[in-house]
């Protein structure tokens, strides 16, 4: 039996970096990650995707050197660049700002141009994840997931209410239309609250992003964006109330409105987040053709 180190890289299991060795067992070649003295197995050769678990190549001799200039050429060629389809996004999406200070009669070319710099943002991260290793990719975040998903949560929730009232000049013909009928002893007929839907498309895309280290657990997935988005839009549709006393949040009205509100929001941001995590499956598939 022999073993060679090709780099380094996190392993999909534990989620914890470590060196990625090659083993030798009878005329057949194993994977494994090496962390200190803990070892994880993860399976043959030819079954293991590369791509996703090396973020640095040594080269420690020959063997090894060819290994890295395959391993380079197989899945490290610059495709395509990715600062062109994010430089692509960002240009569009200004250029939405842009429109929307022309009104809300403007509102279908705001939408448009949102949704083709979607696009364009989500064509930016397939390109990353198809042209270097996935969880090299999102190291940086996941060293903010170290300090636990709750934490990741609470943060990313904060972004979620600040990306909705950034985007709230980006008027579209869609909204979504949420009206509050305070107590009568409040003195005030109703509140009215309008999130267009331009706002949950770029808040749908910023979570679609943060999730993305997470991919490969399920629970932890649902778990994050789930709950990011609940707390999130819950600290925005409270904003409005707060200007009344505390005395309306003990009433029926206002926990039925907060409920239908927060959970409306929420579960559309939800779908449009499942739905771009699955538009970066076919994408990536689409470039690596």
């Amino acid at each position: 039996m022999s073993s060679r180190v090709v780099g380094r890289g996190v392993c999909p299991k534990c989620g914890r970096e470590g060196s990625v060795v090659f083993k030798e067992i009878s005329g057949r070649i194993y994977v494994y990650m090496k962390h200190g003295r803990d070892w994880c197995y993860l399976g043959p050769l030819g079954s293991v995707d590369l791509s996703s678990v090396l973020t640095d190549l040594t080269d420690y001799h020959t063997f090894t050197t060819k290994l890295a200039g395959f391993i380079r050429s197989r899945w490290g060629s610059d495709r395509m660049k990715v600062s062109t389809p994010f430089t692509i996004g960002l240009a569009l999406l200004l250029t939405a700002y842009g429109v929307g200070l022309g009104g809300p009669n403007y509102g279908n070319y705001v939408l448009a141009l949102v949704l083709l710099s979607t696009l364009s943002f989500l064509l930016a991260i397939a390109t990353y994840e198809s042209i270097y290793s996935k969880l090299k990719s999102y190291m940086g975040l996941s060293r903010v997931m170290s300090k636990g998903l709750m934490p990741y949560t609470l943060l990313t929730a904060a972004l979620v209410f600040f990306t909705v009232i950034i985007t709230i000049p980006l008027e579209a013909p869609i909204k979504l239309e949420l009206t509050y009928h305070p107590p009568p002893y409040v003195g005030i007929e109703s509140v009215r609250t309008a999130i267009p839907i331009t706002s949950v498309i770029i808040t749908s895309l910023v979570v679609t992003y943060l999730s993305r280290p997470l991919i490969n657990s399920l629970r932890s997935y649902l778990t994050y964006i789930v709950l990011s988005t609940l707390v999130g839009y819950a600290a925005l549709l409270t904003l409005p109330l707060i200007q009344f006393s505390i005395k309306v949040f003990t009433e029926p009205a206002t926990l039925t409105y907060l409920a239908v509100s927060v959970g409306t929001t929420s579960v559309i941001t939800v779908v449009l987040i499942i739905i771009f995590t699955a538009s970066l499956g076919v994408l990536k598939r689409v470039i690596k053709m």
